[in-house]
């Protein structure tokens, strides 16, 4: 284990509970909104209410408004991810790393004589 991989595995942990944390508040907003709507529709169906309509219209437009915001934030979070990660690959052999020191490490040691050959992927 490298000295990277805590510290990555951590930057992973936080985007993902970020976003699960903002994708389940939206949800919260979301179900807030229903069962406001719920509401007024038993109201409605057992009594009197003006708000039905408004209510209804209210819960599917931040419904709406949450899904689309889940899926943004996952692809960010994706997209961050992929920008943490990246792998070092020597053209001169098998030799991969997500680190970049231990590629350069490797590439002074392994290939020093050829220098302007080894490119990083």
């Amino acid at each position: 284990m490298t000295d990277d991989e805590g510290p990555k595995s951590i930057k992973f942990e936080i985007l993902d509970k970020i976003a699960a944390l903002i994708a389940a508040a939206f949800g919260l907003v979301a179900a807030l909104a229903w069962n406001d709507a719920i509401k007024a529709l038993f109201k409605e169906i057992f009594g009197t209410t003006d708000q039905l309509g408004p209510m209804i219209g209210y819960a599917v437009v931040v419904t709406v408004i949450a899904v689309i915001l889940t899926i943004f934030i996952a692809r960010a979070a994706s997209k961050a991810k992929s920008i943490i990660t990246r792998t070092y690959s020597c053209s001169l052999c098998d030799f991969k790393s997500e680190v970049q020191s231990e590629f350069m490490e490797h590439v002074t040691k392994k290939h020093a004589a050829n220098d302007d050959k080894f490119l990083s992927k």
